[in-house]
């Protein structure tokens, strides 16, 4: 599906939630990240038709589904849509059966129904757990019964978001891996609103990356972590290291021990050494600025040290806000 914004905002009086953006969706599995507040929810319950814009137009595939002027609104179940969100939504009366049924009521036969709901409870490896209601289930589980009830009515886009805020660290990457699974095994495309860089960054197709209401950058993961747009994207992904007076940046990666080619070297001092589980991260100051970069032992502090800079992976950018 090729989903086309033109113009989209949405205002709740008088604040501007998200202002006009024009953007173009092709990729499978798109992650729309930003801090809390930056609009990307209300962005996400527009595509939903949740949330009406202010003003502009949504296309599918050509298809105006949205257009306050032409006064088109597709409503949300015409939408060939399916939302998970971030509370999971479960009816807590209704076994887990009838909770993935939910959206199936009314438009099939009770049998083709009932293999439905088998399938997608298969896909997602709760079959086991049909008759159980979601407060017997673990976070993870009614994590995959909602997974469950979107994939049940065939939908070509599931809408995520903050899907797995949840959830504590290890059911987040076990979700994320099966999230990714089950969405190309059924063929549709996936939009994942986040918060979180190392989710968005290790899920997506492309990226769509945004502040105070505006998309300030669209992207392939990598080519947004090592081309930022500007010093926002910069800091907001990824660690970086500000010099000649905050114009210009350079990754922690792009730091070495020894030297390559087109390197320069810097003498300074150590001054923490911080566990990351399969590395250290190394501080040092030199040339007035404090320094980041990664070795696979800690550096006593105090310690006088060289390293070396990678010249062709400085970017200018000029550096307005940091983010600690």
């Amino acid at each position: 599906m090729i989903i086309q914004l033109k113009g989209v905002e949405k205002k709740f009086g008088n604040v501007h939630a998200v202002k006009p953006i024009d953007l173009t969706i092709k990729d499978t599995f798109v992650t729309i990240l930003g801090q809390s507040g930056c609009g990307k929810t209300t962005l996400l319950k527009m595509l939903a038709g949740l949330t009406d814009p202010t003003s502009g137009e949504i296309l599918f595939d050509n298809q105006t589904i949205f257009s306050r002027s032409k006064k088109i609104h597709v409503k949300p179940n015409k939408r060939q849509i399916a939302m998970v969100f971030q509370d999971f939504g479960l009816w807590p009366h209704m076994t887990v059966f009838d909770n993935v049924a939910f959206g199936l009521r009314g438009k099939m036969s009770k049998s083709r129904r009932s293999d439905i709901v088998h399938d997608a409870l298969q896909k997602v490896k709760l079959e086991a757990k049909a008759a159980m209601k979601p407060g017997e289930l673990s976070g993870g589980q009614q994590q995959r019964v909602a997974l469950a009830r979107a994939i049940a009515i065939n939908p070509k886009l599931v809408l995520f978001d903050e899907a797995l805020s949840a959830l504590d660290a290890i059911l987040r990457e076990q979700m994320r891996e099966e999230i990714l699974t089950i969405v190309q095994s059924i063929g549709a495309q996936a939009i994942f609103v986040t918060h979180d860089q190392t989710e968005a960054m290790a899920m997506s197709d492309s990226m769509v990356v945004m502040d105070s209401g505006d998309v300030v950058q669209t992207g392939s993961p990598e080519q947004i972590y090592h081309s930022p747009a500007n010093p926002f994207v910069a800091n907001f992904i990824g660690k970086t290291n500000w010099v000649e007076d905050c114009k210009k940046m350079i990754r922690p990666e792009n730091i070495h021990l020894h030297p390559y080619k087109h390197t320069t070297v810097k003498s300074g001092v150590v001054k923490k050494s911080m566990y990351e589980g399969d590395r250290y991260l190394i501080l040092a100051e030199a040339d007035g600025y404090i320094w980041k970069f990664y070795d696979s032992h800690p550096h006593e502090q105090g310690r006088d040290i060289k390293f070396y800079v990678e010249e062709n992976y400085i970017h200018s950018l000029e550096k307005k806000e940091a983010l600690s």
